[in-house]
């Protein structure tokens, strides 16, 4: 993903904001209109945001590192949460979704799960291949992971996601505070939405 040096000062870019945890079950409830709110209050413009799970298009001229901790520490005080977000270029979002490296089967889910750190890109993307290998599931079924360019590709069965040993790694306290998932669907529609 990118990386500029901190500081440093680009034209307003389109970004991408993605919220880990919250509007799932009764944990972290926020409106998007209220997302959207204080997206703004932070500087963001033609903020727009999906579907009801954390998703935000902002226009902004911040590096993404900088404009990651602006969001993390506003969306804290204003929703009173521990905030992870990522924070994408438009450009290094849709890169993410053509290196998809999987057939799209029916009844399975096709998730990019993003990552902040790059040894724990890695540290996941092997923990979830060994885990679906030790439940024989790389030799008996669909399931199949692949490391990304900060990301992690993931196929697996629907109806199958929770009991799957990948999500279980996903799902571990060292690696959730870097992650958050998403359905390629999902993405594919907020590339499309702008």
């Amino acid at each position: 993903m990118s990386t500029e040096p901190s500081g440093y000062r680009t034209e307003p870019q389109r970004k991408v904001v993605l919220l880990r945890g919250i509007n799932v079950g009764k944990a972290a409830r926020i409106a998007m209109s209220d997302l959207k709110a204080c997206t703004e209050s932070v500087g963001g413009a033609d903020v727009k945001t999906f579907l009801a799970s954390g998703n935000v298009l902002v226009t902004d001229p911040r590096p993404v590192a900088d404009l990651r901790a602006v969001l993390e520490a506003a969306y804290a005080d204003r929703f009173g949460y521990d905030a992870v977000v990522q924070v994408l270029t438009r450009e290094d979002l849709e890169a993410a979704v053509q290196s998809y490296p999987f057939d799209t089967l029916e009844e399975h889910h096709d998730y990019v799960v993003f990552s902040d750190d790059p040894v724990v890109t890695s540290r996941v993307s092997h923990a979830m291949r060994t885990g679906i290998a030790d439940t024989g599931g790389a030799s008996t079924s669909t399931e199949a992971v692949a490391e990304g360019r900060g990301c992690v590709y993931w196929r697996v069965p629907r109806g199958s996601t929770l009991a799957s040993e990948a999500y279980k790694v996903l799902d571990r306290r060292e690696n959730k505070r870097h992650l958050t998932t998403r359905n390629i669907l999902t993405l594919r529609k907020m590339l499309a939405a702008g």
